[in-house]
């Protein structure tokens, strides 16, 4: 059985994968236009897409990934002009937002054998199902922080990939908009190798 099925079957909700490619691009999957990487996880629970820079219309999904580099002064600027707040602060919260440094050429996403990390757009029970899986299994309690900019790219998916940790995020504006974010979900990243420990 296909891990996304069983984590279906065991904590709920609708799952899809995500696979890093370090060299090829896989020949099948491209979409037709660019779109934003929140967008591009909404329509993998139908249909597996792959994305490449070229295929990515957002630079926080693009820096998260790795493929926008020594270019945060625009995303800075507005980021402030955005949401009202500093330079200083909007500086401070997107460099502190993780990305990924090695090189990708492209990224699967949608119903996978062996996915890097799996992602969720879950409604609230789901995410009590989760934490309380990894409850009792490691015996300790779930410490996330969260963050509404870069919400899903840096925060859930690039930061589960690089820590290994289950990552947890309410969206932010764009993904909200962009990735069809219902009003009642929440976004939820787990490495593989974690749901290989906690199933």
């Amino acid at each position: 059985m296909r891990i996304l099925r069983i984590i279906e079957e065991r904590i709920g909700g609708q799952w899809t994968g995500i696979v890093f490619h370090s060299k090829a691009v896989p020949d099948d999957y491209l979409p037709k236009k660019p779109m934003r990487l929140c967008e591009a996880i909404n329509k993998s629970y139908k249909n597996n897409i792959v994305l490449t820079r070229e295929f990515i219309d957002c630079p926080g999904a693009c820096r998260s990934l790795g493929w926008l580099r020594n270019n945060n002064d625009s995303m800075i600027h507005k980021l402030a002009e955005k949401t009202g707040v500093s330079f200083n602060i909007a500086q401070k919260v997107i460099t502190s937002t993780p990305y990924i440094k090695q090189d990708i050429a492209a990224i699967t996403i949608g119903d996978h054998d062996s996915p890097d990390v799996v992602l969720s757009y879950a409604q609230p029970e789901v995410a009590m199902k989760l934490v309380l899986l990894w409850q009792k299994v490691s015996g300790t309690d779930l410490t996330i922080d969260f963050s509404t900019i870069m919400a899903v790219c840096g925060n859930v998916l690039a930061k589960a990939y690089l820590t290994g940790q289950i990552c947890m995020s309410f969206g932010c504006p764009d993904s909200r908009e962009y990735g069809v974010i219902e009003a009642n979900k929440l976004v939820i990243g787990v490495p593989i190798n974690l749901i290989e420990y906690l199933f």
